[in-house]
């Protein structure tokens, strides 16, 4: 048996909800399954508010089924595990200057990071050295593909940046570069697996030839 209840999931009480109803149909069909696949779908906190799973309490859950139904459970935990072990280090290569905000344009774009441009959802960017000036002005980051869903985030209270300044786009560990695609003829970044004091490539930088 299998089963998938949803995605980016922060409360442990839908997956209460979850085992109970797998516990009546199993009652109803009287059968013993071997594996049962609770799926995945635990989330983690992308706006950095220590939001999480209260695992314990899922924990609880399972084993109080497990006392009814000695079947092996298998799950499917993926972003919980690598979500916020990955990020996007990309480089400032034009501010372009309006009435009441800046566009920060990145050399990272929709084809690196597609998922604020597919279903809106939002990642901190920090600044890789930070400064004490802030702007109070409205800060788009977007990317250089000149698609209206090109864009990252709009931030206030931002620091100052200039021109070549770094930022880290964070949280990219899932559905990042696996989402990633040569749209635009955009070759993908380099990506880097930092273990310790070890730096490892692991996959080198396209170049426009790769894509031939």
């Amino acid at each position: 048996m299998s089963v998938h209840i949803g995605s980016q999931i922060l409360d442990y009480r839908p997956y209460e909800k979850m085992l109970k109803v797998i516990d009546k149909l199993i009652k109803k069909i009287q059968f013993k399954f071997d594996y049962i696949d609770l799926g995945g779908g635990m989330g983690i906190s992308y706006q950095n508010d220590r939001k999480k799973l209260n695992y314990k309490k899922y924990n609880k859950a399972i084993k109080k089924f497990l006392k009814k139904h000695k079947s092996k459970i298998i799950f499917e935990p993926g972003r919980s595990i690598i979500g916020n072990a990955g990020i996007l280090v990309s480089k400032v290569i034009y501010i372009k200057e309006s009435v009441k905000k800046n566009f920060v344009i990145l050399d990272a774009a929709m084809n690196d990071l597609i998922r604020p441009a597919l279903y809106g959802a939002e990642h901190r960017i920090i600044p890789l050295i930070k400064r004490k000036k802030k702007s109070n002005r409205i800060y788009d980051f977007v990317g250089p593909i000149c698609e209206t869903t090109d864009k990252f985030l709009s931030s206030k209270n931002f620091q100052k940046l200039n021109e070549k300044d770094l930022v880290i786009i964070c949280d990219v560990g899932a559905y990042g570069s696996s989402l990633g695609s040569n749209y635009n003829i955009r070759p993908k970044p380099a990506e880097i697996l930092v273990k310790g004091s070890k730096v490892i490539v692991v996959k080198k930088k396209q170049k426009l030839k790769d894509l031939i």
